[in-house]
């Protein structure tokens, strides 16, 4: 195909994932559901200057694009929200007057609806900590010696 002087033909959409972003803690503590849903979303990011803030998306989507139940689809969205992956700009609804899905915008860009840069929220994740509920005291089980005829325990 030729290509008139000084023009750049489209390149072919994509959805880019970048290693630092799939380093950090936040990314390797999600769900493969999330995971999915997360790229689902990325593929209706139109690029800089046109719908991050927009992004429709509801749990219906989530559930259809990957296979999974809708209260599935439910946890992975909020699992992506609780990280800082995604964040939700206005909450959508599905009366008998609106049915509209909710609209999401992504942290690793910046906003198309205000002049905010990319937060990337998601850098700044950390798990929380995991306390311990089992007192240590002692042991939980009374040590006793073995039980059998060769253990002496036992009359033979």
């Amino acid at each position: 195909m030729k290509h008139r002087k000084g023009h750049v033909p489209h390149a072919e959409r994509h959805v880019r994932l970048y290693h630092r972003m799939m380093k950090a803690a936040a990314w390797q503590s999600l769900s493969c559901n999330a995971r999915c849903i997360y790229i689902e979303i990325e593929r209706r990011y139109g690029g800089p200057g046109s719908n991050n803030g927009k992004i429709h998306y509801s749990i219906r989507d989530g559930a259809e694009a990957c296979s999974i139940g809708k209260s599935t689809a439910a946890r992975a969205l909020l699992e992506l929200q609780d990280r800082g992956f995604i964040v939700a700009e206005t909450i959508g609804g599905f009366n008998v007057k609106i049915k509209r899905a909710t609209e999401w915008r992504l942290t690793a860009h910046a906003s198309d609806i205000s002049a905010q840069a990319a937060t990337k929220d998601f850098e700044r994740w950390q798990p929380p900590e995991i306390q311990n509920t089992v007192p240590t005291v002692g042991p939980s089980v009374p040590v006793v010696g073995p039980y059998g005829t060769r253990g002496g325990t036992m009359a033979a």
